[in-house]
């Protein structure tokens, strides 16, 4: 058994969705602990919380990054501890950088959740982790729509993940003359003002074609991806995006940002600058060239059978813990039965 501590979070988010689903992927083999908090900046109180519970356990022990990387001291344990890196802290916020670097370097092995993270620790840090990256669970195709109408953007309401610059693409089709598409934001307001914003702009547009969906369920999001065309991720910062590949197993193509993380998890379709026309031109093809369109449903619907499984991710998680476990198993062995 390997006890995997997260944050507590209140809401969803891509990071716990990853854990639950790589747990329940491990057949009882990790079980999962949720902290409150205000994680990744804690009090006194939520740390002492932490290292708490931390001591009760004679497992290995995974800690979400989130909790893990945010401690002024890094955990001591008797017990191997394995930190799960989301997203490196401090790719975000250059002030975590230092305790940040104490603790995955005191840790007993770096999982992290893509490569792209991988490569963020080494060039921050020097130091190597394990990529786990994200599985997918089997989809319908979706059915969508014959002339590729219904788009989807998925992912929390907030500047990094840039709805504001979507918006003003669908104002620039609008006003070229390319209508009759919809598209639907969908996931938690995590920055009202932001979400405030995203709204007024939303309104600009030509009534109707924008849905607001706020924050939903697993269900909600299948019923979602299985009657969407084409999703749009446009971030500033991906360590991943675990959505790419869900839309990817209903044969959905994706436009995302060059540059980040959603370039590793891309199928069929296009990694993009953030350049507004770069995306209204590529929009605009998408939505007027039915063979184009075509091509790239075909592609999608090819390389669906290929994608990488959660029993995949779970037994590249699991590997890493018992490379921990490996070399004090084998000290006390050796204690027993000394040369």
């Amino acid at each position: 058994m390997t006890i995997l501590i997260e944050p507590d979070l209140g809401r969803v988010s891509g990071g716990l969705r990853y854990n639950r689903a790589v747990a329940d992927a491990a057949d009882g083999a990790i079980m999962r602990h949720a902290l409150p908090g205000a994680w990744p900046d804690p009090s006194a109180q939520d740390d002492a919380a932490l290292r708490h519970l931390a001591a009760q356990f004679d497992e290995p022990i995974i800690v979400d990054g989130l909790i893990g990387c945010s401690l002024k001291e890094p955990l001591d344990l008797a017990v191997p501890v394995i930190q799960l890196v989301h997203a490196p802290l401090a790719a975000a916020d250059p002030a975590a950088l230092d305790r940040e670097r104490a603790n995955l370097a005191a840790a007993s092995a770096v999982v992290t959740t893509s490569r792209h993270a991988a490569d963020q620790v080494r060039d921050l840090y020097g130091l190597e982790a394990i990529a786990a990256v994200p599985g997918v669970r089997a989809r319908q195709p979706a059915a969508g729509t014959a002339a590729g109408l219904h788009l989807v953007c998925i992912g929390a309401v907030e500047e990094n993940k840039n709805q504001l610059f979507l918006a003003r693409v669908l104002a620039a089709l609008s006003e070229a003359g390319i209508t009759g598409w919809h598209c639907t934001f969908a996931g938690p307001p995590t920055d009202p003002e932001y979400a405030e914003q995203l709204r007024r702009a939303c309104v600009q547009l030509p009534s109707g074609s924008v849905t607001m969906a706020g924050e939903l369920d697993s269900q909600a999001i299948d019923d979602l991806l299985a009657a969407s065309d084409l999703l749009l991720l446009p971030s500033h910062r991906e360590t991943y995006g675990m959505v790419i590949t869900e839309a990817a197993s209903a044969a959905i193509p994706a436009l995302v940002s060059a540059g980040t993380g959603a370039e590793e998890a891309l199928a069929a379709g296009f990694a993009l600058s953030l350049v507004e026309n770069q995306w209204g031109a590529a929009l605009t093809r998408w939505l007027t060239d039915v063979e184009y369109r075509g091509s790239l449903r075909d592609e999608a619907a090819r390389l669906r059978p290929g994608l990488r499984t959660w029993g995949d991710t779970a037994r590249t998680v699991l590997a890493a813990v018992a490379s921990c476990e490996a070399p004090a198993t084998a000290d006390i062995a050796t204690e027993r039965n000394p040369t």
